[in-house]
């Protein structure tokens, strides 16, 4: 299948021009500078690579539409993927948690397999239009880690692992007051609290270095990305680069932000928190990291549509980035940061994924999606 599209407003890794593309068997066969005279006629449009997300926590909750409601494992595969397409993204990382840290009945052993068979159903039946992977988030402190791994890591789907310790009062629950204030508000007296908050922190203390060697060695024996989480010092980001974590996703502080990127390790934030203004958790926002230099991806942690919201955000003039750098943190980046060479610009010979995209009233409003060149959306 060939054909042309004209006109558009193409953003390429470095530059955006007025040009037209040539798709050819799913890849971009040639980009050309120019309105030219063949193909659909993009009206000047922006023409942008599809966007890369590599963390969202979305596809539980098409499981779990409602509390104690679950649904078909592979129809929710199938909405989520629709609704990924919808905003923007064609290559998704779908997060799931090995070792729960908080009881959610969505992240139950049985759920997580029904999830995962139901997913990779979908997508070896052709029912998935976007690439997905997963992105298993391996909670460090938990005492069934082991035993979790053992039955999930070997997924054919799975590409990245994470280093994740959830333990009151450090990292993204550092706010220990905040923390406590939820069980209490559960209905936990304060004898029941001090119980709660030690049993974690030994638990802790039990398992989470041993466990961070374990998820470590996983991912380096089936060639996945390593990921470090929520980091809060610089001796947590030492530990999971020392472990061969090449991505710092969602660093809680600016100090740990530092030491990320002097570690060489892709700093990643949430898009939610720079669309919003600030960490709901009350961490670093993103946009001090952004006007530190430090911020180079985002990912979509649980709002997708924030992903094309912050590239063109960060276009704005309080920010000033170019068009093509702005767009580079949820695409060219976050390819980079998730071992796929082969997407994630405009340019000949890569995969065929792009979007076209026309601002209205200071908003990305998508007007078209191509997935290894079939339109999708």
């Amino acid at each position: 299948m060939e054909y042309a599209l004209r006109n558009a407003r193409i953003v390429t890794h470095d530059d955006d021009f007025i040009g037209s593309v040539l798709v050819r068997d799913g890849k971009i066969a040639a980009v050309d500078p120019g309105p030219g005279q063949v193909g659909e006629d993009l009206e000047g449009d922006i023409l942008m690579p599809g966007i890369i997300d590599i963390h969202t926590d979305n596809l539980e909750k098409h499981f779990f539409p409602r509390p104690n409601i679950d649904w078909s494992p592979v129809s929710a595969a199938v909405t989520h993927d629709a609704a990924c397409l919808s905003v923007g993204v064609t290559t998704v990382f779908d997060s799931l948690s090995i070792g729960s840290f908080n009881g959610s009945p969505a992240r139950g052993k049985d759920n997580l397999r029904a999830l995962t068979d139901g997913l990779m159903h979908a997508r070896d039946t052709a029912m998935l239009k976007a690439d997905h992977h997963l992105h298993w988030r391996c909670e460090t402190a938990s005492d069934s880690l082991e035993d979790w791994l053992n039955g999930f890591a070997d997924h054919p789907m799975a590409t990245m692992f994470s280093l994740m310790d959830h333990t009151p009062g450090q990292r993204q629950y550092r706010n220990l007051g905040n923390y406590l204030k939820n069980w209490r508000d559960q209905g936990l007296n304060e004898a029941a609290v001090t119980a709660r908050l030690e049993e974690c922190r030994e638990r802790q203390g039990r398992n989470a270095d041993a466990n961070a060697r374990l998820v470590a060695e996983t991912a380096r024996n089936r060639g996945a990305v390593l990921v470090s989480h929520d980091d809060e010092t610089a001796d947590h980001v030492d530990r999971a680069a020392d472990l061969g974590a090449t991505v710092a996703e969602f660093p809680v502080t600016l100090e740990a932000a530092e030491r990320s990127r002097a570690r060489g390790m892709v700093v990643v934030m949430g898009g939610p928190n720079l669309v919003r203004g600030g960490s709901y958790s009350g961490n670093v926002q993103a946009s001090v990291l952004v006007r530190e230099g430090l911020l180079e991806a985002f990912a979509s942690d649980y709002v997708p549509r924030s992903l094309i919201e912050c590239a063109f955000i960060l276009n704005r003039p309080e920010f000033g980035w170019s068009l093509s750098q702005a767009v580079r943190t949820v695409t060219a980046t976050a390819a980079r940061a998730a071992g796929l060479s082969d997407r994630g610009v405009v340019a000949e010979g890569l995969r065929a994924d792009m979007l076209r995209v026309k601002p209205v009233q200071n908003l990305p409003i998508l007007r078209g999606v191509w997935a290894q060149g079939l339109r999708v959306a």
